[in-house]
């Protein structure tokens, strides 16, 4: 099968049913072999220029979709490189009439010669999907990550894999930039991320109109279908050669517009408002160094994306403060505000505590993601999210202690009394210290209560297990019946057991002892679910402590009338 690949974003725009009648258009039945004529594009800063086409020919059919074969030439072409990833969109006139959009070329062939999407088939992007000849198959877009380090580029690229996009760590954001408006040839920038950050890729705009409808690339960006990308002002850089293809270098500017269609044509959108967006806030303090980091940008309000770009910026943030992949300990705040309906609030306050002895960072964005998504793809109601602060903070110390024994002064309790256990913990590579932890006996304690005093850590392999579960799609142990609203899955959010607390909770009825490496009941009795223990019982209690906890002690509490 030939490989091909993609020549960089075009935009697919709305339009109304006869703007586009102002601009004169060649149909595919009245194209031949030999016509020549021109297409547009920019390869420097903002200027468009024009470069020679021949037409070579007209492939596939009526059902499956038609692609025309075209040769450039001329001076552009020499010191572009070729047709270079950037000039997708790139408007074809031929005989003064718009023939389509420059989309495709040959992996390691001449690179003067390409595909073009027929200007027809942009038109009626909207109608339904357009088929593709199925010998044109594109490779991806490449997609362009500015402001990221080298760690965080290579996690954006893990995130974005499932998108059919290369990603290329080069261009900017701000600088330089266009002042001047779209028009068919121009430069122009779709992002999923913009700020001090930039995600996207840079194009060529195929068609525009006076009421600001735009077309553009001549294939899709992640054919999403209807999407909220921003639409950018751009600035090339230069266009380098490449043995595979040669591809523009630029900066993503401003956000001029909104890019709402996403399909196999290209992009389209409108100039003017920016789509809906969610403003990200993350700041990163690396304590051991002393040293301090924090962006802003806005991320596209996309359910799909969303939870994999705010996980790799906030991963970039903390790999550009850290400046190395080693280990230590990491503490994570992050508060979510969201708009549930029409007008349920939602806040949403996770603090937690990580360790590791290689790769901290990567430990950092799990629950944050996995939060993002649950919110986003819940099934109740549409959420917007309307902010994201994210604070992160890094040691290289090992703040991680074990809970090594707990007692208590009496021997005999009544029902709501408090008590306080005083519970020892082992800290790595330092003295033992004593914790005093409240408990307040519930009013339904029978005559014996066991307890678990256990670290919020120790349950770790539970909470793998369960979100292992979750990603392969398999049913989980037991059901949770309590969670029937998005106000329960909140709940069960925000009181999520945290790494850094010491829990006091009853022991389940059929197992007296849990360990952190495997649960084993000391009764008859079948085992409980894994998700039971994770969540544990109604009188569960805990408090906050400044160590990553491990470990668990067993006690056994006689309870008075």
């Amino acid at each position: 099968m030939i490989k091909i690949v993609t020549l960089l974003c075009s935009l697919i725009i709305l339009f109304s049913g006869t703007a586009f009648a102002n601009v004169p258009i060649i149909p595919v039945s009245e194209l031949q072999q030999g016509m020549r004529g021109y297409a547009k594009t920019v390869i420097r800063g903002d200027t468009i220029e024009t470069f020679d086409v021949e037409v070579l020919g007209v492939t596939g059919s009526e059902a499956g979709g038609y692609q025309i074969l075209i040769k450039a030439s001329g001076d552009l072409v020499e010191r572009s490189g070729g047709i270079a990833q950037g000039m997708s969109g790139s408007p074809v006139y031929i005989n003064g009439r718009l023939a389509g959009a420059v989309a495709f070329g040959k992996v390691f062939s001449d690179p003067r010669y390409c595909f073009l999407t027929p200007i027809e088939s942009m038109f009626n992007l909207l109608d339904e999907p357009v088929k593709r000849y199925q010998g044109l198959i594109p490779k991806g877009t490449a997609l362009m990550a500015s402001g990221f380090s080298d760690s965080g580029f290579e996690y954006l690229g893990e995130k974005l894999q499932d998108y059919n996009l290369t990603l290329s760590n080069v261009g900017g954001t701000g600088g330089i930039q266009s002042q001047k408006p779209l028009e068919p040839g121009s430069a122009v920038g779709i992002s999923v991320v913009t700020g001090d950050i930039t995600v996207g890729a840079l194009g060529t705009v195929t068609w525009t109109d006076d009421a600001g409808n735009v077309l553009a690339f001549g294939h899709p960006f992640m054919q999403r279908g209807n999407s909220k990308f921003f639409m950018n002002k751009a600035w090339v850089l230069a266009s380098i050669p490449n043995y595979q293809t040669a591809y523009k270098v630029g900066n993503i500017g401003d956000v001029v517009g909104t890019f709402n269609q996403d399909r196999s044509a290209g992009v389209g959108g409108l100039v003017g408002a920016p789509p809906a967006s969610v403003p990200l806030y993350v700041s990163v303090s690396d304590e051991s160094r002393a040293v301090n980091g924090s962006l802003r940008v806005r991320v596209t309000d996309d359910e799909q994306l969303l939870p994999a770009l705010v996980d790799s910026v906030v991963m970039n943030a903390v790999t550009k403060v850290m400046d190395r992949n080693g280990g230590g300990t990491a503490k994570v705040t992050f508060a979510i505000d969201a708009l549930a309906g029409d007008d349920e609030q939602i806040k949403i306050y996770r603090e937690n505590m990580y360790y590791a002895a290689n790769g901290v960072a990567r430990l950092i964005t799990p629950e944050l993601s996995e939060t993002a998504t649950t919110l986003m793809r819940n099934k109740f109601k549409d959420v917007n999210i309307q902010n994201i602060n994210v604070n992160v903070d890094v040691d290289e110390q090992v703040r991680v202690a074990e809970i090594v024994r707990a007692s208590i002064r009496k021997d005999v309790f009544e029902r709501g009394q408090t008590v306080n256990f005083d519970v020892v913990l082992k800290p790595y590579r330092e003295e033992e210290i004593n914790v005093r932890v409240p408990y307040t006996i519930p009013q339904d304690a029978p005559g014996t209560l066991n307890l678990s005093i256990r670290g919020g850590a120790s349950l770790n392999w539970i909470q793998e297990l369960l979100r292992k579960q979750k990603e392969d799609d398999l049913p989980s142990a037991k059901k949770n019946d309590n969670q029937k609203t998005l106000v329960d899955f909140v709940k069960t959010i925000n009181n999520a057991d945290r790494n850094n607390e010491i829990i006091i909770d009853t022991a389940p009825k059929n197992e007296k002892r849990i360990t952190a490496v495997a649960f084993r009941e000391e009764s008859d009795m079948p085992a409980p679910s894994l998700s039971s223990l994770s969540e544990g019982s109604k009188n569960k209690q805990k408090m906050t402590v400044d160590y990553i906890v491990d470990g668990e002690v067993s006690m056994t509490l006689k309870v008075g009338k």
